[in-house]
């Protein structure tokens, strides 16, 4: 299995089929997989999924996407010195480009706006520009975490309630 993106989501899932028994390989275009984290702890972790097995290619970019064929998928790839590497596998999971899925909500019905990734603005309370809608989760900013939605929602609704 190769692994496109070296966040949160697509390392927790790689590592799952990894003891499952699956070779995996990360592919990511940094120098380190987790960038938003501490650049310390990101190496150790990265050092212990090795010791795992979990494989990676880091400073690597995509260049066409992914290919599928026959059996299994081909990735056409670019090295951090322009060279071509060509990745074959079974399956290739695709983790990364996340964004806020607001298109078709009409928004502008409802008087309100997103940004190019589909951010809608809120204020410390999830307030949006409208003071009676609230906005949580994937739409506003911040990690796109369902725990993270489950305790905006939950602080959204106390200061509705005050």
């Amino acid at each position: 299995m190769v692994v496109v993106g070296g966040g949160v989501i697509g390392l927790e899932l790689g590592s799952v089929y990894q003891r499952l028994g699956t070779e995996v390989t990360v592919v990511q275009n940094t120098d380190r997989v987790c960038m938003f984290v501490d650049k310390e702890i990101a190496v150790s972790f990265q050092n212990t999924l090795k010791k795992q097995g979990m494989k990676f290619l880091l400073e690597h970019t995509i260049v066409d996407g992914v290919n599928n064929k026959d059996k299994g998928v081909s990735l056409n790839l670019k090295n951090k010195k322009g060279e071509d590497v060509v990745l074959e596998s079974d399956v290739a999971l695709i983790s990364i480009g996340r964004h806020a899925y607001t298109e078709g909500l009409q928004l502008e019905k409802a008087g309100l706006t997103a940004d190019a990734r589909g951010v809608i603005d809120t204020n410390d309370h999830w307030q949006t520009s409208q003071p009676h809608i609230y906005g949580i989760g994937d739409v506003v900013k911040g990690a796109m975490l369902a725990h993270k939605a489950e305790e905006e929602g939950i602080a959204a609704v106390e200061h509705i309630l005050g």
